[in-house]
């Protein structure tokens, strides 16, 4: 369960109204930024931030607070309010906003919506305001004829992945969440649902009980050397495949949920990554994108996510300088920051490996992952060296290990050679977020969209 604590701006200040009544406004903290601090001290990961004055005047009034607050780092942090055109949304997203909420302009023009869906994926996310089930907008004070539950359908339906979903009625009342409604969102297939309670802790759902789990993620994997896309078995033997940008152009049509680029030679070679390839990559594709190869520097972070990566894989570079982590994590928040591990077992131990697998570190892996996730990591890519290219499956045993001591999510990776290999990850192994794999989708031994629709007829929830 994530737990977001909200800040709601009015005149740069944090404030609370009372069922969504500007009239009816209490003061917390004069000063945003340091509200928002206060909630890392306290252990916060995830902020959640409304423009009050930007839902309701259309102002751009709390940039600065906004920008302020996302400089404090350590933390996701997702903005609405006011939110209606791509220009805003680049404009946070520079600002260093994990997500965007849109409000009213999902009403209002719900061909945008479904547009910015398709093209920013996760960063996208649709505010859904209801007073006795019907979908509020203009900053509370107009309702619609619209059953909200019936406007998440309509939205899950045009490719938006996520829902904040309010109460009004219940809205700063104290007086309990409207759990009712939520079991009725978690009937729609494809969302992840975050309601907001009364306190304005607002959190993801996540009720089995209900009849949703989490969608589960499929990813492939370009291992780029020498400008190809190259794969071996247990890190060696390397074959040239394709052109990375013809793959990612590929990938991005048979329904992959992200795709992740690793320039495998960087680090070894001591060289930065190519970034020519890597800007073309990101132009053919609308799916998040994961960068790593040759990252050692919050200079190397910068230049990745201005190339168009969504987040950034960093792996012998964290073994040489540790601090990268927790640097990268605070600037730009911890969703940004994919903590990779080449992992095999030496002597029954689980131990690290360096420069693409080719340099035992002697360091305990478990140990190596448990501390990147407290010092910010947002994500974990296991690399089972022992089960890489084998297509055997995945290496469990690894993974539940991984799992039992590390609370974020994980990308399987490693030993993929049939449809029943994700069915056993994803069925058996609920820590495991997302299987990746590489040469079974390359050489189309196995079809995305089939395996996600065979996933999905077996039990596994799955975005097709």
């Amino acid at each position: 369960m994530k737990l977001y604590p909200a800040i709601d701006l009015r005149g740069g200040q944090a404030v609370r109204l009372y069922q969504g009544d500007y009239d009816q406004m209490t003061v917390y903290n004069a000063d945003p930024a340091a509200q928002a601090r206060e909630f890392i001290a306290a252990g916060a990961k995830y902020l959640h931030v409304v423009d009050l004055d930007g839902a309701k005047d259309d102002t751009t009034a709390n940039m600065t607070t906004i920008a302020a607050i996302a400089k404090q780092g350590g933390l996701f942090i997702e903005v609405g309010g006011g939110i209606r055109d791509e220009a805003r949304i680049e404009q946070y997203l520079s600002l260093g906003v994990g997500r965007c909420i849109l409000g009213t302009i999902a009403v209002k023009d719900f061909d945008f919506t479904a547009r910015m869906a398709q093209k920013y994926g996760p960063k996208i996310a649709v505010g859904v305001d209801m007073r006795d089930g019907l979908v509020a907008v203009n900053g509370w004070k107009e309702v619609t004829p619209e059953p909200g539950v019936a406007f998440c359908r309509r939205c899950a339906e045009a490719g938006v992945q996520a829902i904040i979903a309010t109460d009004i009625s219940r809205d700063g009342t104290m007086q309990g969440t409207n759990m009712d409604l939520y079991r009725e969102l978690l009937q729609i297939s494809g969302l992840e649902i975050t309601a907001s309670t009364s306190n304005r802790l607002w959190h993801c759902i996540r009720n089995k009980g209900a009849g949703r789990m989490i969608t589960k993620r499929i990813i492939p994997c370009l291992d780029v050397k020498d400008g190809r896309v190259v794969k071996g078995v247990n890190f060696a033997g390397l074959q040239d495949m394709a052109d990375p940008v013809e793959m990612a152009r590929y990938y991005n049509a048979a329904g992959a949920d992200e795709l992740v680029f690793y320039d495998i030679t960087a680090s070894v070679e001591g060289r930065t990554i190519f970034t020519d390839i890597l800007r073309r990559v990101a132009s053919e594709i609308f799916i998040p994108l994961t960068v790593g190869g040759g990252i050692g520097s919050l200079e190397d972070f910068d230049r990745v996510l201005k190339c168009g990566a969504d987040k950034v894989s960093v792996n012998s570079g964290a073994i040489k300088n540790p601090a990268i982590i927790s640097a990268a994590a605070q600037r730009y928040g911890n969703q940004c920051v994919v903590l990779s591990a080449d992992i095999k077992r030496v002597d029954g131990k689980f131990k690290l490996f360096t420069k693409g697998g080719r340099e035992n570190t002697g360091i305990d892996a478990l140990d190596w992952l448990e501390h990147g996730v407290k010092n910010g990591a947002g994500e974990l890519v296991v690399n089972s060296i022992d089960t890489d290219g084998v297509k055997n499956g995945f290496d469990l045993e690894l993974l539940d290990a991984v799992a039992q001591r590390c609370a974020v999510p994980i990308i399987a990776s490693g030993g993929a050679g049939k449809m029943d290999d994700f069915k056993e990850l994803f069925l058996n192994h609920p820590r495991v977020d997302a299987g990746l794999a590489a040469s079974i989708f390359h050489t189309k031994q196995v079809d995305i969209r089939d395996l996600k629709l065979y996933l999905r007829e077996n039990g596994v929830e799955m975005r097709v």
